[in-house]
């Protein structure tokens, strides 16, 4: 075996996936925290995709699943943990039987308003700091990478509304 006397990546600039990783845990952080002071300490950034993509008449479970890029099972541990803490329930579809309905409740409603509170007052601190048309640039890039622009790999886009946390 060859023992290398350097590291060819210990002088290259951070990857972008890294820094894209940091910036996502620093925005989960943000919104934790933010929802946690508002009241609402049993519910993380990682239920953020039940939040952010459910209808007001609700949605099928497997249609959330869908959106946020995830299992149904996953889709389902999200969504049972929210609805033992009073923020959704499920129901039968009336239009089909088979098929679960989730629904915000009013608590669940609650917590959409801190989360857009969390989320204004964090854009607003990005623009302070780095510039509204700088961001607005960030947000048009970052939108076409996460449809997969330029990848040799990304076979599916992701939906554009949810930024996976994990």
């Amino acid at each position: 075996m060859v023992k290398r006397l350097t590291n060819p990546l210990v002088d290259r600039p951070a990857p972008l996936g890294n820094l894209l990783s940091a910036a996502a845990r620093t925005l989960a952080a943000e919104l934790d925290a933010g929802i946690a002071a508002a009241g609402f300490d049993d519910v993380r950034a990682a239920h953020a995709p039940v939040f952010q993509l459910i209808e007001p008449d609700g949605t099928r479970l497997t249609a959330l699943a869908e959106r946020a890029g995830m299992t149904k099972q996953a889709m389902g541990e999200l969504v049972r943990h929210l609805e033992g803490h009073g923020y959704v329930e499920v129901d039968v579809d009336p239009a089909d039987r088979r098929a679960r309905l989730v629904r915000l409740t009013k608590h669940g409603w609650a917590v959409v308003d801190a989360g857009v509170a969390v989320v204004e007052r964090f854009d607003r601190h990005l623009d302070e700091i780095v510039g509204a048309d700088e961001v607005a640039r960030l947000r048009g890039t970052l939108l076409r990478i996460i449809g997969g622009a330029g990848s040799s790999y990304v076979t599916e886009p992701q939906h554009p509304k949810v930024m996976r946390v994990e």
